[in-house]
C-alpha cells in the first residue's frame, strides 16, 4: 500500500529540515561551505637566492613585462652568456637557474647551443 503524501506537508517537512525552501536552503549551503579564494599573483615579489639575483634581474631587463609566470623563453647560448655570463660557457652551466625559474617563477628557459642542433 502506497500513501501519498499531500503537497503541504511535504512542503512543512521541508521547513523542518531545511528552514526554508529548497532554493533558498542550497544556496546557503554553497555560501557556508565555499571557502574564500585567495587568488595567487605574479606580481608578488618571490624570495630569489642571491646566486640568481643578477641573472632574473638581467632577464627582467631583456623581457620587461612579458617577465612573469607562463613565459616561454628561448635563447641562445651565446645571447645568454651576453646576459648572464658564466665561467663556464656551456648549457649545463645554467641548469640551476633553470630550475630555480621553472619552478619558484613558472618560467621555462631553453637553451640552445650551436654544438646540439636538434
Amino acid at each position: 500500500m502506497t500513501k501519498i503524501i499531500p503537497t503541504i506537508m511535504l512542503g512543512n517537512l521541508m521547513n523542518i529540515f531545511f528552514d526554508g525552501t529548497l532554493e533558498e536552503s542550497s544556496e546557503r549551503q554553497v555560501r557556508e561551505t565555499t571557502p574564500d579564494v585567495i587568488e595567487k599573483s605574479s606580481t608578488i615579489a618571490q624570495p630569489i637566492p642571491e646566486k640568481y639575483e643578477k641573472d632574473v634581474e638581467a632577464l627582467r631587463k631583456k623581457y620587461g613585462e612579458n617577465f612573469k609566470t607562463g613565459l616561454c623563453i628561448e635563447i641562445t647560448l651565446k645571447e645568454l652568456l651576453e646576459i648572464c655570463p658564466r665561467e663556464r660557457r656551456r648549457t649545463d652551466a645554467y641548469t640551476g637557474l633553470i630550475s630555480f625559474l621553472k619552478g619558484k617563477m613558472g618560467i621555462t628557459l631553453n637553451i640552445k647551443s650551436q654544438k646540439s642542433k636538434l
